[in-house]
């Protein structure tokens, strides 16, 4: 488990500098793993939403050296009010084991712990009524890693017709948000292998 999620970070490395090479993310049993992704790698995330505030940051401890703060001004009892989205380009069909990973870190907000809660990580329909292939929460902590959310796609999604969204209004927290990577590993493989 720890090598396929060391496998992936170096895929997003490689994808995030533009230095991916066929054999740098090559892992035994799953061929190229840049082979699976359905997105385009980058730290542009779209932010939407009121009662936040966003912008591009320089941070070199990060792959590609940008990322995207998100700061939420206050909890809200839709924290789907509140997120950030990227687009996928590759279909995704019913049953095919899916895999989200991106690289975050959270920062203190009014003196408390470094963490931010993002209550779903959804690969959906990027128009209405935004179904969810898979979804799953999460915890950010304070330093920066990647976080990664595996499931098996419950509908299918038409090329160009998905993306990627993150609900951050489930609290007050500040969120960075680097690279984000989304695999699709079709529907043969063992769930279990992605498993936390």
């Amino acid at each position: 488990m720890k090598m396929k999620i060391l496998y992936i970070a170096l895929a997003i490395v490689a994808l995030a500098l533009g230095a991916a090479s066929p054999g740098f993310a090559r892992q035994a049993g799953d061929g190229d793993i840049l082979q699976k992704a359905i997105n385009k790698p980058s730290a542009n995330w779209a932010i939407y939403g009121a009662g936040q505030k966003s912008s591009p940051v320089k941070d070199k401890a990060i792959a590609g050296g940008g990322a995207m703060k998100v700061e939420v001004q206050a909890a809200s009892e839709k924290p789907w009010g509140i997120g950030a989205s990227q687009p996928i380009a590759g279909k995704v069909a019913k049953g095919d084991v899916l895999l989200v990973a991106f690289w975050a870190k959270a920062e203190s907000v009014d003196g408390g712990v470094a963490a931010a809660d993002i209550s779903a990580v959804r690969v959906q329909q990027a128009a209405a009524p935004y179904d969810a292939a898979m979804q799953g929460g999460l915890r950010v902590e304070g330093e920066w890693k990647m976080y990664t959310v595996p499931g098996r796609a419950t509908i299918d999604i038409p090329a160009g017709d998905g993306s990627v969204s993150l609900h951050l209004g489930a609290a007050k927290q500040t969120v960075l948000l680097g690279p984000v990577f989304v695999l699709d590993f079709g529907p043969d493989y063992d769930l279990r292998k992605l498993a936390q």
